[in-house]
């Protein structure tokens, strides 16, 4: 049986979760922001890891499904699951220290342009073409416009906080790589052992290192905490589940374009952080690059 064998058309109810999934992933960067004035950005990230990691197993389990039994497949796993949620967490937590939430929204969104960039470096099935590289310079010129004015301020924690995004970006990115080998799991599985990963990695350095019992937190950035972990990490993973199961991955992807629409818009609303004409043009010519990549994808 194929992976598409299930699916069918989008629905009016798909498009509308689609929209809800990309609502709640651009409101992180906002809910990040506010809880890590007070909650530092290792324990924030092994807190959202934590209790995502509870609230799929219990799901999984509902459906009656278990987490892999086969070492040789956690050998797997465990590279997806840094990759794909344990690292990017905590990278961006970290650099929302420094940037504002609609600058890391900006620049999350060219994720897909070192997708298709490693994957020509790394696979034999989804090599450049002329259509692409035009996307991917497109794109890249709107990252560069983001970037520069920043860059000319002379602030190193804003620099800092640039490289952090771009690592985040990478690891997203390799992420999709890595999973390609993970095919003996579905998604709810993979996305419950890959939680459970991060909880392994980050919650005993969270412990030791900054003693959360020992935090303040205000309410503010106790519930946007509270937020991340049950809506923008548990929930959002069932909906993307859901809709991977339903529609596809294609269908899917332009949950991209929601995040970082909905990211600039709760940063510049709740926080009043400003969107500059850079920001703006960089926004178009990273949407724009994309589109054209997806032109020169094969027809399969």
């Amino acid at each position: 049986m194929t992976a598409t064998s299930n699916l069918r058309p989008a629905t009016w109810t798909d498009t509308a979760l689609l929209l809800a999934l990309g609502t709640i992933w651009g409101s992180s960067f906002l809910s990040i922001k506010i809880a890590i004035v007070d909650i530092p950005p290792l324990t924030l990230a092994a807190g959202r890891v934590s209790i995502a990691a509870l609230i799929l197993y219990i799901f999984i389990r509902m459906r009656g499904r278990h987490l892999p039994r086969d070492w040789r497949l956690w050998r797997k796993i465990v590279p997806a699951g840094l990759l794909n949620s344990t690292l990017p967490f905590l990278l961006i937590g970290w650099a929302e220290q420094y940037v504002d939430s609609t600058f890391a929204a900006l620049l999350m969104s060219a994720g897909p342009l070192w997708t298709l960039i490693l994957a020509h470096i790394f696979t034999v099935d989804d090599r450049l073409n002329l259509i692409k590289f035009v996307g991917v310079s497109t794109g890249f010129i709107g990252v560069i416009a983001i970037i520069l004015p920043g860059s000319n301020t002379g602030d190193g924690a804003h620099l800092y906080g640039v490289l952090a995004l771009v690592l985040a970006n990478l690891c997203h990115a390799s992420s999709g790589i890595v999973t390609r080998r993970v095919t003996e799991l579905s998604p709810d599985r993979f996305g419950a052992a890959s939680m459970l990963v991060g909880t392994v990695v980050l919650l005993p350095f969270s412990l030791m290192i900054d003693q959360p019992w020992t935090l303040q937190p205000s309410s503010d950035a106790l519930m946007a905490f509270l937020y991340l972990a049950l809506v923008g990490s548990a929930f959002s993973s069932m909906l993307r589940f859901h809709l991977i199961f339903a529609v596809g991955v294609t269908f899917f992807s332009q949950v991209a374009y929601i995040i970082t629409v909905s990211g600039v818009l709760f940063g510049a609303i709740f926080l009043a952080e400003p969107i500059t004409a850079a920001m703006i043009i960089g926004m178009g010519l990273i949407f724009a690059g994309i589109y054209v990549t997806r032109l020169g994808q094969k027809k399969v």
